[in-house]
């Protein structure tokens, strides 16, 4: 990756990415992307690209026609957009998602970074997860990184929670890990050392809490994947001094992870939090 001086403007060598989503005017995407790229000095460009998605297989070709280097995948297309590469990682493929993606030769080679983002994040908040039971709410895209993840962190049992038992039976099945049943959540969650919301519970305010906060364990983790709202995950920890995290360095790390794999460099994750905090104001 060619470097260039941190005041030079795009220019004809100018590598090129994006990220594609519907909707994707909320992305901060581009603002720590492009920031990281300033910050190691590469000449390097960063955009993003509003793509419905029967618009999405046009797209893909466009910037393979204009020489983009990679892209990100976001939602509604981390499914979908998997038909069109020419390769996959394990993860990808075990997933069942793709999130970034390079662009060499005219092939495209995807990646799945969140289920990366969410470990590195554990781990940098020195949150062990081998041989620890955790529980999951949640069946949708962002549970499947995370249940990888957990499985592949050691954890000693998996629990699997959602709306509708039947989604989450046949995820569980697919993962070889416990669905639970609306019932059973009191009796599971007890004995969990890490809860994570991996739903959209808590995106609106009618939303409740799918428990009790008094049953969990005084050392007892939450792990809420949103970031951008006082959902009731971090309304009880925070009533219950329960120890909480959002999702922030998740999502920041699983950026991280994808700018490495375009890069070679791993940049820097602090700078990126501060800025989502201006971000988010």
């Amino acid at each position: 990756m060619k470097r260039r001086e941190k005041n030079l403007t795009i220019n004809n060598e100018t590598k090129l990415f994006a990220i594609l989503g519907y909707p994707i005017k909320h992305s901060f995407s581009p603002l720590m992307q492009n920031a990281w790229f300033k910050k190691e000095n590469l000449n390097c460009a960063y955009m993003s690209f509003e793509t419905e998605p029967k618009k999405l297989k046009k797209t893909i070709e466009a910037v393979k026609v204009l020489g983009f280097c990679g892209i990100n995948i976001t939602i509604p297309h981390k499914t979908s957009i998997m038909k069109f590469l020419d390769h996959t990682d394990k993860a990808s493929k075990f997933i069942g998602s793709v999130n970034t993606i390079v662009i060499k030769n005219g092939r495209l080679c995807g990646y799945n970074t969140d289920h990366l983002g969410f470990s590195a994040d554990l781990i940098s908040k020195n949150v062990k997860i081998k041989e620890k039971t955790v529980f999951i709410f949640g069946a949708g895209g962002a549970a499947r990184a995370v249940i990888y993840s957990a499985k592949s962190g050691g954890a000693k049992k998996i629990y699997l929670a959602n709306r509708t038992y039947k989604t989450a039976a046949k995820l569980a099945k697919e993962f070889k890990i416990e669905a639970i049943r609306a019932d059973d959540i009191p009796e599971k969650i007890a004995k969990s050392d890490l809860i994570i919301n991996a739903s959209a519970c808590g995106m609106k305010k009618t939303d409740t809490l799918p428990f009790k906060i008094n049953i969990l364990k005084e050392d007892a983790v939450i792990y809420d994947l949103i970031y951008n709202k006082p959902t009731p995950f971090m309304k009880a920890a925070k009533e219950h001094k329960i120890k909480f995290y959002t999702g922030e360095g998740m999502l920041i790390n699983q950026g991280a992870c994808g700018f490495k794999i375009w890069t070679g460099i791993y940049p820097d994750v602090k700078s990126a939090i501060k800025l989502l905090n201006k971000f988010m104001r």
